[in-house]
């Protein structure tokens, strides 16, 4: 049960005017050979999937690409890190991506703000490109993760080629937002930063996964939480604005009877809006679909690009598909 102590009070007066989002610098970890710079070491004994953290100070447009690999960005949720992504990017890696995993604002290593908008934390993210200066090939984003990749798609139509939504938040109503803020709190203490008490309620997960889990939370305060939920609140609708989207999408949505975030009525009505949008239900799969079977997300991660490049290749220079 929660500690009432660690609820916030809903604020009682109503929130300063929007302004513009103020972009900070992200800490990334990337796996790959292709994240590398004049001022980097390289290890050439080191295994070509280990991870490199950088300082907020440094981005992956530093970065002098040595191949055409492709390239992926993955976005966690909340609370969370990029170094929960590790067996998604390790596999990544592997079958020859380059892939960069930032600490979203208020996370991990990267600096700590006043603002926890969707449109900040979109902001950070389109700060990030390939040093191929192409789009991103792919852009992964679980569950907060999922709504921030949506809104800087939108704001940036040319920021990524496709979007691989894992069990994504793209509705969160202010009635909700309430009801679930406790049990996100609840992630910053007790036996939620517990790894044995963790892998005994998530027997699919790697020991692993609970380590970067708790080590995840530990360093997650309550006001990047509660200010997260609550500076979106009445604003965190999402599911029209993923219908427009230049990028191609596709959802991982959790099985329902483990407590799914994205349902299979968001799906259909986003199908329906949006014919080149798909989704797939993962049966025996929880909200954290990237820990329960990653070797799903990443398959499902090169399909979508795969087809998104057939797509494109059968398009001509008018638009217009080449099948009759």
């Amino acid at each position: 049960m929660t500690d009432p102590s660690t609820v916030i009070p809903a604020p009682a007066t109503a929130s300063a005017p929007a302004s513009a989002p103020v972009p900070v610098r992200l800490a990334i970890l990337e796996w790959g050979t292709d994240h590398r710079s004049p001022e980097r070491p390289v290890d050439t004994d080191a295994p070509t999937q280990a991870a490199t953290r950088h300082t907020p100070t440094q981005s992956a447009t530093h970065d002098t690409p040595t191949t055409d690999a492709p390239r992926a960005l993955l976005l966690h949720g909340l609370p969370s890190a990029a170094g929960t992504w590790w067996r998604v990017a390790s596999e990544l890696a592997d079958r020859g991506w380059v892939v960069t995993a930032p600490d979203l604002r208020g996370h991990g290593a990267s600096p700590r703000s006043t603002r926890y908008r969707l449109a900040d934390y979109a902001a950070d993210v389109t700060e990030f490109a390939p040093a191929t200066g192409r789009p991103w090939d792919l852009v992964v984003g679980h569950s907060l993760g999922g709504a921030i990749a949506v809104v800087a798609a939108a704001a940036d139509p040319g920021w990524t080629r496709c979007l691989l939504l894992v069990d994504p938040v793209l509705a969160l109503g202010e009635e909700q937002a309430e009801q679930i803020l406790p049990d996100l709190l609840a992630d910053l203490h007790g036996d939620r930063l517990d790894p044995a008490a963790l892998m005994r309620e998530h027997p699919l997960w790697h020991v692993e996964d609970a380590v970067q889990k708790v080590n995840a939370a530990r360093v997650v305060s309550p006001f990047v939480v509660e200010r997260t939920i609550r500076d979106n609140a009445g604003t965190w609708q999402l599911e029209a604005l993923a219908t427009t989207l230049a990028a191609r999408v596709h959802v991982l949505a959790a099985d329902p009877l483990l407590g799914a975030s994205f349902t299979v009525e968001e799906g259909e009505r986003m199908r329906a809006a949006a014919p080149t949008m798909s989704y797939t239900v993962v049966e025996g799969a929880g909200h954290s679909v990237h820990r329960d079977d990653p070797r799903r997300v990443v398959d499902e991660a090169v399909a979508l690009v795969q087809e998104a490049a057939a797509g494109a290749a059968a398009t001509g220079p008018t638009g217009a598909t080449g099948a009759l």
